[in-house]
C-alpha cells in the first residue's frame, strides 16, 4: 500500500505546483520547470514499480512470434500459455501482418522500434486532444499531465501491448464525429475494435443512434478486413482462434488482480481464488447471475438515457455518450485488462479541454478528479501469489473498476441534466425571452440538420 501513498502524494505535490505555475491564466516558467520535474520523477517511480517485471512480455510471446508465424506456420499462430502470466497471440490472423516488419530484426531491434512507434502514437493522441481542446495553456498541458500519470498507459508500454494504438484510433475517430466525417469516424472505430474486441460496443450505439454514415464505415472497415484475413488465412485458422481464444472464456473466468471488470471482481471475492493465476475458473452461477444483471442494468440505463433529448450543446452530447460506451465496454466485459483502462484518457482529456457539458468546479470537478485517482495509480501487485484473503484490500485491487463505474454514472447524470435543461429552456422560449447560451460553445454543426459523411 506504501506505493499508492507515494503516489497519491506525489500527485498532490503535483496539483500544488499546478495551481502555482497556472495561477494567472498563463504558464510561469519556473514554476512549470519544477512541474515538468515533478512528474518526470513521478513517471520514472512509477515505470520502475509497475507490472510486469519482465519488459516487452506480451510483445515477445505473442506479437513478435506472430509476425513470423503468420507466413510460415499459421496452423500454430493460436498457441495457448494459460499456465503464464503472458498468453499467445489472441487477435484475428491478418492483424498478425502488423508485426511482420518486426519479426524480421532480431528482438532488441523490434523492442526498440516498437518503442518508438509506441512514443509517435502517444504524441498523435495528445495532438489530435490539442485539435479539439481550447487554446487554453492549463487545458492543454492538463491532457499532457494526464497522460504521463496514467498507470495503465505505462503498463501498456511496458507489456508492448496494442491497447495505446487503440487508444489513438479511438481519438481519431472522435475527432472524425466531430467534424462530421461520419464514415471515416465509424472505420476509425471498427479498426479500434479489431485490436480490442470489447469496443465492437461502438456498432451498437452508432446502429441505436441511427448514424447510418458511421454505421456504414464501421460495417464495411470490419467486413474488409475480417474478409481479407479469412482470404489469407483460411477458414479453419479462424475456427482455431475462436476455439483457443473466445471460446475458453465464453463460460470462464480469470480471477487475476489485473482483470478489471465486474466479473472480475466478483470472481475475486470467492474463497480460494488465486490472484496471482491466469488459468481460466468456472464462474458460479450467483457470480454470473450478479454480473449479467449488473451488465443489463447500465446497458438499459444507458440506452434510455441515449434517448432523451441532446440539449443545444450536440457535439459535446456526443462526447458525452461516446465516453459512457467506452466506460460501459470494460465495465461488462468478461475480461478487461488493466491496460485497456488507458482508454479513458479519451473521455478524462475530453473534461480537462472542454468539450464534454460539465461543469469544470464544484461537485463536478470533485467527482472527476476522484475517477482520475482510482483509475491512474501504477498497476502494482506486492502480494505474494495465494489465495484472496481480506476481502476490503481484495475488493480494493479492483479501483479501475470502481473508477470507471463511477465515471459512468457521472457521464450519465450529466447526459440526462443535458436533455432536462433543454426542455426547460424550450419552455421558456415559447413563454419569455430566449434562456442565454454560451456562444463559444454553439458551432455549426449544433443546429439539427442532415449529418454529411
Amino acid at each position: 500500500m506504501h506505493q499508492y501513498a507515494i503516489f497519491y502524494g506525489a500527485a498532490a505535490l503535483a496539483v500544488v505546483v499546478w495551481c502555482l505555475t497556472f495561477r494567472y491564466g498563463s504558464a510561469r516558467a519556473p514554476f512549470l520547470a519544477i512541474l515538468g520535474a515533478v512528474l518526470g520523477g513521478l513517471v520514472l517511480w512509477a515505470w520502475q514499480v509497475s507490472e510486469p517485471s519482465i519488459l516487452f512480455s506480451d510483445f515477445n510471446v505473442a506479437y513478435y512470434p506472430a509476425g513470423r508465424a503468420i507466413l510460415e506456420d499459421i496452423p500454430h499462430l493460436f498457441v495457448r500459455c494459460w499456465d503464464t502470466p503472458v498468453c499467445g497471440f489472441v487477435n484475428i490472423p491478418i492483424v498478425a501482418f502488423l508485426f511482420t516488419p518486426f519479426s524480421m530484426l532480431t528482438l532488441r531491434h523490434a523492442h526498440w522500434l516498437f518503442a518508438g512507434l509506441s512514443l509517435l502514437s502517444l504524441v498523435i493522441s495528445v495532438g489530435l486532444l490539442w485539435s479539439m481542446t481550447d487554446r487554453v495553456a492549463s487545458r492543454r498541458w492538463g491532457i499532457v499531465a494526464l497522460f504521463m500519470t496514467s498507470g495503465p498507459l505505462l503498463y501498456s508500454l511496458k507489456e508492448g501491448n496494442l491497447t495505446h494504438f487503440a487508444l489513438l484510433l479511438l481519438i481519431a475517430g472522435v475527432v472524425c464525429l466531430d467534424k462530421t466525417w461520419d464514415r471515416s469516424a465509424g472505420g476509425c472505430f471498427a479498426l479500434a475494435a479489431i485490436i480490442k474486441l470489447p469496443l465492437l460496443l461502438f456498432a451498437v450505439y452508432f446502429f441505436g443512434k441511427r448514424r447510418w454514415a458511421a454505421v456504414f464505415g464501421y460495417g464495411l472497415t470490419l467486413l474488409a478486413v475480417t474478409g481479407l484475413s479469412i482470404w489469407y488465412a483460411g477458414w479453419a485458422s479462424h475456427v482455431a482462434w475462436y476455439r483457443e481464444v473466445i471460446l475458453p472464456l465464453s463460460d470462464k473466468g480469470i480471477a487475476a488482480f489485473n482483470v478489471q471488470s465486474v466479473q472480475g471482481l466478483l470472481l475475486r471475492l470467492q474463497d480460494g481464488v488465486r490472484l496471482y493465476d491466469w488459468k481460466p475458473v468456472a464462474v458460479p452461477w450467483d457470480v454470473g447471475a450478479a454480473g449479467q444483471a449488473c451488465a443489463a442494468l447500465l446497458v438499459g440505463l444507458s440506452g434510455w438515457l441515449f434517448l432523451r433529448s441532446p440539449g443545444l450543446q450536440v457535439r459535446e452530447t456526443t462526447n458525452l455518450e461516446l465516453s459512457m460506451v467506452l466506460c460501459l465496454s470494460l465495465i461488462i466485459s468478461p475480461i478487461s485488462w488493466t491496460h485497456y483502462y488507458l482508454l479513458l484518457l479519451l473521455p478524462l482529456s475530453l473534461y480537462v479541454g472542454n468539450r464534454l457539458p460539465v461543469a469544470t468546479h464544484g461537485g463536478w470537478a470533485v467527482g472527476m478528479t476522484l475517477c482520475l485517482l482510482l483509475i491512474s495509480p501504477p498497476v502494482t501487485f506486492s502480494g505474494p501469489d495465494q489465495a484472496a484473503g481480506s476481502q476490503i484490500a481484495t475488493l480494493f485491487l479492483s479501483h479501475y473498476v470502481m473508477g470507471a463505474i463511477l465515471l459512468w454514472g457521472l457521464c450519465g447524470y450529466a447526459r440526462w441534466s443535458v436533455a432536462n435543461v433543454s426542455r426547460l429552456r424550450l419552455v421558456a422560449a415559447g413563454s419569455g425571452p430566449h434562456a442565454p447560451v454560451r456562444a463559444d460553445r454553439l458551432r455549426e454543426s449544433d443546429v439539427p440538420e442532415a449529418r454529411s459523411a
